[in-house]
């Protein structure tokens, strides 16, 4: 054993640590430390986004081994979208589970499925939930926050077999 095969692999983190974050895999990521709850307690509180789509979520606190969240869109003063989301603690991680609902309480998606994405990736103000193949249509979605009262939501579809999606920008209402 070499002074550089110790010390390598050591810069090699702390490089990707310090200089690149986010570069973890899942893997890397699980191995260094688990990803909890809490790692997701930035999302806490009510967040408003839009101009003629209006969406808003609010994040409970973590407790009983979930986080929730529940979500509304509405564009010309009506009703488009409900969403409810769960974030459970698992024994693989956390995985965020959701279900879209209409105006009359219809769901989105069909015979009772519902959306589920493991965590894939975190780092301090930044989670990644993603599946592959997608879960129903949704292949990932990662919350960041670009500022301390800012949060970004960039969801990845696909649709008909072709890649696509969004992005939603938001800010902390008081």
């Amino acid at each position: 054993m070499t002074i550089k095969s110790i010390i390598a692999p050591l810069v090699s983190a702390f490089y990707c640590v310090a200089v690149l974050p986010g570069c973890a895999t899942a893997e890397e990521n699980a191995a260094i430390s688990p990803a909890t709850l809490e790692a997701m307690a930035f999302l806490e509180g009510h967040w408003r986004g839009g101009d003629d789509f209006v969406f808003e979520e609010t994040w409970s606190a973590p407790e009983g081994g979930v986080i929730t969240a529940m979500a509304r869109g509405v564009s010309g003063g009506s009703l488009r979208v409900l969403e409810y989301v769960v974030v459970a603690q698992e024994e693989d991680g956390l995985v965020m589970r959701f279900k879209h609902f209409n105006a009359d309480y219809s769901t989105w998606e069909d015979d009772g499925k519902f959306v589920s994405l493991p965590l894939t990736a975190w780092s301090d103000n930044d989670v990644t939930f993603s599946a592959d193949p997608p879960s129903l249509t949704v292949k990932s979605i990662r919350y960041w926050m670009p500022t301390e009262n800012s949060l970004q939501a960039d969801v990845v579809l696909i649709e008909d077999g072709e890649e696509g999606g969004f992005s939603l920008n938001f800010e902390r209402v008081e």
